[in-house]
């Protein structure tokens, strides 16, 4: 499996998606920090990005690749490989160059200006963006792997990762919001933060909000979140429904990948 794994993150990192993606991160960051000189300034502009490019990213070339690798793929089945020790090795190897990728773009120009920013550095700030960064870039390249996996047509893996990027980013919120809207003379903070905990794009929005110290914008609700993500518990569970999101659809993708009929 390592083995498998060092030749699929070289083999990604000679791909020139892989190498814009690491400098789209690194000239916008550079950019703001030039601009801006302040982290917090910097990091609210980018997490605008986060939530909306890396899943975006990661579904279209997490399903490219995969589609890509199937004559390599039946190349591996036809030797005494296992086949979860290829599809481990093909998603650790994915997630694991887009992931640096995205945090050379972001730190290198973070250490870079750091002699240069006035105000005090906020490094727990931008480990959180970081962590949100990470965790959507593994959850949404098993989702990738899962819908390449279980559709044999491109067009339609293609078709289902971008209605799931519309659905994660964009759907989801105007349903909430609906409910908010519709429901606005009961008391909504719990079951609002229960729906904010089952979508995996608004637990990365909410968890990096709250630390840019803005959280009374958000009123009540806010100061809601604000008590449950600030406390060890709510941090846990946070963390906890992340590592589920990435496990559970990787787990699916590998049990159809098993009983696939190359």
């Amino acid at each position: 499996m390592l083995k498998l794994l060092k030749y699929e993150f070289y083999n990604m990192y000679r791909n020139k998606w892989i190498i814009f993606y690491l400098f789209f991160f690194l000239i916008l960051t550079s950019a703001l920090f030039y601009f801006a000189q302040a982290p917090v300034k910097v990091v609210s502009t980018l997490l605008q990005l986060v939530i909306l490019v890396i899943p975006l990213i990661s579904l279209i070339l997490g399903t490219i690749f995969l589609y890509d690798s199937r004559n390599f793929i039946e190349l591996l089945l036809s030797q005494p490989i296992n086949r979860k020790t290829i599809y481990l090795s093909k998603y650790l190897g994915t997630s694991i160059s887009l992931s640096l990728s995205f945090l050379l773009g972001i730190w290198l120009p973070y250490i870079f200006f750091l002699k240069n920013i006035e105000a005090p550095p906020e490094y727990f700030l931008y480990i959180s963006l970081s962590l949100s960064g990470v965790f959507l870039t593994f959850i949404f390249v098993a989702f990738a792997f899962l819908i390449a996996t279980l559709f044999e047509d491109r067009v339609k893996g293609f078709g289902a990762s971008i209605l799931l990027w519309l659905y994660m980013t964009l759907i989801y919120d105007g349903i909430i919001l609906f409910i908010v809207v519709y429901f606005r003379e009961y008391p909504l903070e719990q079951p609002v933060l229960v729906l904010s905990l089952l979508n995996p794009v608004d637990i990365a929005r909410i968890f990096v909000i709250l630390k840019l110290d803005i959280a009374a914008l958000l009123g009540y609700t806010g100061a809601i979140f604000q008590k449950f993500f600030d406390t060890y518990l709510g941090l846990s569970i946070s963390l906890a429904v992340m590592f589920l999101w990435t496990v559970i659809p990787l787990l699916l993708g590998l049990w159809k990948f098993n009983r696939k009929d190359f």
